[in-house]
């Protein structure tokens, strides 16, 4: 799925909204895969396997909100040598309405344990 991308944290800390929205977006590709038994979420440019690194990569990625054309993830990004928790704020005008309510039914059936 084709989205364009901001991120709410950096470095594990929470930007302001004003850092929030004067962010650049980053545009590419969305692709769920499992790795070595983990799922990974990952932006890329055009697809997996071009010889441009992807993105932006989130290990065990979790839907925390989904409304119409956007999305959030929460997950796990590796930064500068350490994890960190990270929400990625997605907008996808090209969805689908029947996937959107999709989404948001099974968004609303995850039990979101923040712990």
């Amino acid at each position: 799925m084709r989205v364009k991308m901001r991120r709410r944290y950096r470095g594990g800390t929470r930007l302001s909204k004003r850092e929030f929205v004067d962010q650049e977006w980053v545009c590419g590709m969305l692709l769920l895969q499992s790795v070595e038994g983990r799922l990974q979420l990952g932006l890329w440019h055009a697809r997996p396997g071009d010889p441009v690194p992807p993105l932006g990569i989130l290990w065990r990625p979790e839907i925390v909100a989904c409304a119409n054309d956007t999305i959030s993830f929460a997950g796990a990004e590796h930064v500068s040598g350490r994890w960190c928790y990270q929400v990625w704020f997605c907008e996808c005008h090209n969805l689908p309405s029947s996937l959107s309510l999709e989404l948001l039914a099974h968004a609303a059936g995850e039990h979101h344990d923040p712990g």
